[in-house]
């Protein structure tokens, strides 16, 4: 199931983005670094079923308020922060969530409640374990996205 997580939750994710905020997302091409604001969104979630784990998402600020404007239709300025961590949090759910239907249809997957907190940018920067897979994307051509997915063991 590793080798198939990588390109179902790219294009899971894609497909979100685009269809929930008409935002086009696309593999990070170029290795540099793209979390310039001094802090980030952390999304996080877990799961529980054939493994168990976490995904963790990561957003700029800046890249959260355009979500929230574009799929609320609100003017620039007029975002609140809890629009955006509940935003971040039903978007951990759906894609958690519809990555491990996607991979395995046969299982029972148990999600946690998803949570939202601000990270410094260094966080996003550190390397994934090697129970993990991790995923840089851009977004608008210069918002970083990373998606990373923990496994325990």
């Amino acid at each position: 199931m590793f080798e198939e997580i990588r390109p179902t939750a790219i294009s899971l994710a894609s497909k979100l983005f685009e269809r929930m905020f008409c935002l086009p997302l696309e593999p990070q091409k170029m290795k540099q670094p793209l979390y310039k604001s001094p802090v980030v969104y952390k999304g996080e979630i877990g799961f529980h079923g054939k493994n168990s784990g976490r995904l963790m998402l990561y957003l700029p600020c800046d890249l959260a308020d355009i979500m929230v404007q574009n799929f609320l239709d609100l003017d620039e300025g007029k975002t609140k922060e809890s629009q955006k961590v509940d935003m971040i949090n039903e978007l951990c759910n759906m894609i958690c969530g519809n990555l491990f239907f996607q991979l395995d249809q046969k299982v029972a997957w148990d999600l946690t409640l998803p949570h939202t907190n601000f990270v410094p940018p260094q966080e996003v920067e550190k390397e994934p374990t090697p129970e993990s897979v991790a995923i840089d994307l851009v977004a608008e051509g210069s918002f970083g996205v990373k998606l990373v997915i923990q496994f325990m063991n």
